[in-house]
Formats: structure tokens, C-alpha cells, sequence
């Protein structure tokens, strides 16, 4: 059963993978806001995850401090 899906797993990522080479042109431009927009939501992720790790510092040492 094993080889079974490994198997599927092989063939969905080679399709995918053969799919994004066959990505027609696309006629579009980037907005120049919307490099201001990437780089707010970039910083935005940033502090979100420093502050989710600020919050829970104790737990994640924890989690790894524990003799399993």
C-alpha cells in the first residue's frame, strides 16, 4: 500500500511541477503600490510572528526542555 502512494505523491508533484513551466505570458504590469503592499504585508508577517513568539516563549522552551 506503501508504493501505492507513494506513487500518487510522485505523479501530483511532477504534474505540478510540469505545470508551472507551461505558464502562458501574461500582458500585466505591477502597480507601483503594490510593491509598498508586499512590503507592509512582508514587515506585518514579521512582527506578527516575533510577537507570537514573544507571548509564547516560555511554552516553546518548555516544549523542548521536556524529557520525552
Amino acid at each position: 500500500m506503501r508504493k501505492v502512494g507513494s506513487y500518487v505523491t510522485w505523479v501530483v508533484w511532477l504534474t505540478v511541477c510540469l505545470s508551472l513551466l507551461v505558464v502562458p505570458a501574461a500582458n500585466a504590469y505591477i502597480d507601483p503600490g503594490s510593491g509598498s503592499l508586499i512590503f507592509q504585508v512582508v514587515v506585518g508577517a514579521a512582527m506578527a510572528a516575533s510577537l507570537g513568539v514573544r507571548v509564547f516563549w516560555k511554552r516553546i522552551i518548555g516544549f523542548f526542555r521536556r524529557n520525552h
